[in-house]
């Protein structure tokens, strides 16, 4: 019998510790250092850190991830890049996971008497719907500007730009009351093995990817 492939064996082992941690936030209703990583974030009183942190929130939920999917794959289209185009564009479908998950695991929100910022939002709480969609999509976008921008400082600037998206996006819905930091994690966790996946695809269906990959210039 043929053995499976050493990244897959290793993603159906990191699936199933998604499934352990999804098990326990059932069970829980916050993991022991939720209340006291929440009540630390939410003692930063900075005016410019919490518009940075909703800026980027923003750009997960609305017309700029719209506007931000839209440019991307348009720019992959013109270079002939059809599958990574695909891809991208298919990239929010991972909420419809994420939902699916929520509902099963069922945990609510953090309460108004333990989090003054609560948010009025009154569905499940893990895993992070928004940490999700972060990671998948500017993940995605990480991933594609690493292998086929070969501008040193566009590059960078384009990683950076989704760093500050995926990194701000989870904190800022720590910061505002809406999840505990373990929602986080399980998003970003679900959105890992989703994006994992997805780069899985590319590199098997589309192999000259790895040709295309920039070589640093010293």
């Amino acid at each position: 019998m043929r053995a499976l492939p050493a990244p897959l064996v290793l993603w159906f082992l990191l699936l199933c510790g998604f499934v352990v941690l999804s098990v326990f936030a059932a069970v829980y209703d916050r993991f022991p250092a939720d209340l006291w990583l929440l009540r630390r974030f939410q003692e930063v009183d900075s005016s410019a850190f919490a518009e940075a942190l909703d800026r980027a929130a923003e750009m997960v939920n609305g017309w700029e991830m719209i506007a931000v999917l839209a440019a991307g794959a348009v720019l992959l289209l013109l270079t002939r890049r059809w599958l990574a185009a695909l891809l991208l564009l298919v990239s929010p479908a991972a909420g419809l996971l994420n939902a699916g998950v929520k509902e099963i695991v069922g945990r609510p929100r953090p309460g108004h008497e333990l989090v003054p910022f609560t948010t009025r939002t009154y569905d499940s709480a893990f895993p992070s719907g928004h940490a999700d969609s972060a990671i998948v999509i500017y993940g995605l976008l990480f991933y594609f500007i690493t292998v086929f921008v070969s501008q040193p400082a566009l590059r960078l600037l384009g990683q950076a730009a989704c760093l500050w998206v995926i990194l701000f996006t989870g904190m800022q819905r720590v910061y505002v009351g809406a999840h505990w930091p373990s929602d986080v994690l399980g998003g970003y966790y679900l959105g890992g093995l989703i994006i994992a996946a997805l780069i899985g695809i590319h590199r098997r269906l589309s192999p000259a990817a790895v040709t295309d990959r920039p070589v640093p210039r010293y």
